[in-house]
């Protein structure tokens, strides 16, 4: 029998080729340990970028429509920002009392008295711009702010899960921006709730827009709730 042929030795190709196959097999089999390290959190978000920069560079995702905010009046209810909100009245006058409102020359204290209930199911702080600091009045500038409850003139820090609050808030006007007798459009906020998960923890709400306009009839402040000099 003839004696067998020896393996010819692999051409500098085949072995390049070689040579890769294997570095690219090790860079998958160490892409696939660190990506089990990472949390699915950061996976998500990383993600998420990726895919706004890539239609960013086509334009960007389309704007949706968002609905007009509800025209309402006095008694009428709106749900914005997880609250349940019904203006009751409106009212202005000089400084009044139980508030930490002092107008100065050339103003007057403007009162709104609202119904709310708060219903997200944990505490929500009140003087926020998502919440009740969130209020204003259409075409008006207010100065300051105070928000007490009604049934005992105490202040409104907390807003409890499911309580109903009737609430007074005040701010300073100047004294020809509203009149008695006028007729005034309140702006109640709406928002969207978030629960951070990587640099925000907790519950927040963002993207605060109006989400109501309430019309009433602005009355005068009862002479008797009026601060004697």
């Amino acid at each position: 029998m003839g004696e067998q042929q020896e393996a010819e030795p692999a051409t500098p190709a085949v072995a390049d080729a070689a040579t890769r196959a294997a570095s690219e097999a090790r860079m998958a089999a160490w892409a696939r340990k660190m990506t089990d390290r990472v949390p699915t959190g950061w996976l998500i978000s990383g993600a998420g970028a990726i895919l706004l920069a890539s239609t960013a560079a086509f334009g960007g995702l389309a704007d949706v429509p968002k609905p007009k905010p509800a025209e309402l009046h006095a008694g009428e209810h709106f749900i914005g920002s997880e609250l349940d909100m019904s203006v009751v009245s409106a009212a202005v006058g000089s400084e009044v009392r139980g508030t930490s409102i002092y107008p100065a020359a050339g103003q007057r204290t403007l009162v709104v008295v609202l119904d709310v209930t708060n219903e997200f199911d944990k505490p929500r702080l009140a003087a926020t711009k998502d919440a009740l600091r969130g209020i204003g009045v259409e075409d008006v500038a207010l100065e300051g702010f105070d928000a007490s409850r009604v049934v005992d003139g105490s202040n409104t820090t907390f807003l409890q899960p499911d309580v109903p609050a009737r609430v007074r808030l005040a701010w300073a006007v100047d004294a020809d921006a509203v009149s008695v007798g006028d007729e005034i459009r309140i702006v109640l906020p709406d928002s969207t709730h978030h629960v951070g998960e990587l640099f925000t923890r907790g519950d927040y709400w963002s993207d605060i827009r109006t989400g109501a306009f309430v019309t009433v009839r602005v009355d005068a402040v009862p002479a008797e709730q009026e601060a004697t000099s």
